[in-house]
């Protein structure tokens, strides 16, 4: 599914006539990435422009590997991963910087979740009859296997993976193709259990709870103090003739200004020495 948003948005930017080696706007940045973290790129440049950076353009649905490959194939200038880079990506002459990140949280359509033990978790995902506190089902939403997110969820949750090969055979279970496809479906489906990251449920506004985990809500705050351990990052990966403008965007972020953007979206900035 993600190689049919990159054949599309490809065929997009080249009917555009925005073909790889033509020189692109001096004061305009492509950028593209994972769904999750497009959002956050919209708010950041807004702010990056007001402060006399580049104008950014958000190219949308390429999702982490397909902007990768965007900019190594010169169609885009920049893009956000959810991911570092593969060997065979850095081989292509990409690097990428570790910038931001955002609480990865459990979100639900359950208006009193409450909170539950991660060592529940992996029953809550695998099973047929999990339940809320007031006893009503926990209805999980997949995500496809070659999606990310599974892998930043099943290495922060022992037990994980084999939850969620189990929950694959459950035919009755909706597959989430998109970020934004997983956070609509939880809004609208009762009972609705999903990861996603905080950052894409503040500048989206979702109408979802957060679930609590051992106890501590997935505030910003309580992430920032590391009272809440689980994370999603976000990468920013660009070539050899993008190096300047990233590093401009970077040193953007690592100022006072970049961080409160950073914060508004629901996300840490990254330090230079992390």
């Amino acid at each position: 599914m993600r190689r049919s948003y990159w054949t599309q948005s490809l065929i997009t930017l080249l009917s555009a006539g925005l073909l790889a080696g033509q020189a692109s706007a001096a004061d305009t940045l492509r950028v593209g990435g994972t769904g999750g973290a497009m959002p956050m790129a919209q708010h950041i440049s807004m702010a990056y422009a007001a402060q006399g950076g580049p104008t950014i353009e958000i190219v949308p649905d390429l999702g982490s590997s397909g902007a990768i490959r965007a900019v190594a194939d010169g169609v885009i200038d920049l893009a956000i991963s959810s991911r570092a880079l593969k060997a065979e990506e850095s081989a292509r002459g990409l690097r990428d910087t570790r910038f931001a990140l955002t609480p990865l949280v459990l979100i639900t359509s359950h208006p009193a979740p409450g909170s539950v033990k991660s060592s529940d978790l992996p029953q809550m995902f695998g099973t047929q009859t999990a339940k809320w506190p007031d006893g009503t089902p926990v209805r999980v939403i997949l995500r496809p296997k070659s999606e990310t997110d599974n892998a930043i969820f099943i290495l922060q949750f022992p037990g994980m993976a084999e939850a969620i090969d189990a929950a694959r055979l459950r035919p009755e279970l909706r597959v989430a193709q998109t970020d934004q496809d997983t956070a609509s479906t939880a809004e609208d489906l009762p009972g609705s259990l999903v990861q996603s990251g905080l950052s894409q449920i503040v500048t989206e506004k979702r109408d979802v709870r957060l679930v609590a985990i051992d106890g501590v809500e997935p505030t910003l705050e309580n992430f920032e103090s590391g009272a809440y351990p689980y994370e999603k990052r976000f990468y920013l990966v660009y070539a050899e003739k993008t190096a300047t403008a990233a590093q401009g965007l970077l040193d953007f972020l690592q100022s006072d200004e970049g961080r409160k953007v950073l914060r508004e979206t629901g996300s840490l900035t990254v330090g230079s020495d992390e």
